[in-house]
Parts: C-alpha cells; structure tokens; sequence
C-alpha cells in the first residue's frame, strides 16, 4: 500500500511579501545647490567633487555641474594634489579668497 502525502497549502491572500518602498526627495533648486556647496568649501576648506557628493548628499552630475559654472564665475578654483602614487592625481576645489 502506497502512503499518499498531503500538503496544506496556504491561500496567496495570508502569505506574507515583502513590498519595496521608494522615497523620493524632492531635488534641490539650483541656486540651493549653489550655496550649499559654498558654505561647505567655506566651513570644511578644499575638498574633491566625490567629498562633496558624499558629505551634501547631491548627485554627482549636479556637483560637477554646479562647480564647473563655479569656476567659470570665478568663486572657486582647482587645484591637483599628487601622492606620488600611480594612477589619477586627486583634484581638489576651494573657495577663491
């Protein structure tokens, strides 16, 4: 005689899915953007665009965006740090004083 197996099957409705929430923020305008990058420079000194990104939370295109229309208007100017190491040299913007 053959043993027959019965499994209990629950019904979709009771099980348990994970559900995905996205947060949205709403993006910074851009005269925001501006100011913001300019107290940073003038409270933490000369920092890289990747610094930058990280400590405001603005997406990098907007940075780069933001500091090359920066440097165009004289407000702020690069400068490249070497460590003696081999790859790309750090780039570094501060404030103009």
């Amino acid at each position: 005689m053959a043993a027959t197996r019965t499994t209990q099957r629950t019904p979709h409705s009771t099980q348990k899915t994970k559900q995905r929430t996205r947060t949205t923020t709403r993006p910074p305008e851009p005269g925001d953007v501006k100011s913001h990058i300019t107290s940073l420079l003038r409270d933490q000194g000369a920092l890289t665009r990747g610094e930058i990104t990280v400590r405001t939370g603005i997406p990098r295109t907007t940075v780069y965006d933001t500091l090359m229309n920066l440097l165009i208007s004289g407000t702020v100017e690069k400068y490249v740090e070497r460590n003696g190491k081999r790859g790309r040299p750090s780039v570094y913007y501060q404030l103009v004083a």
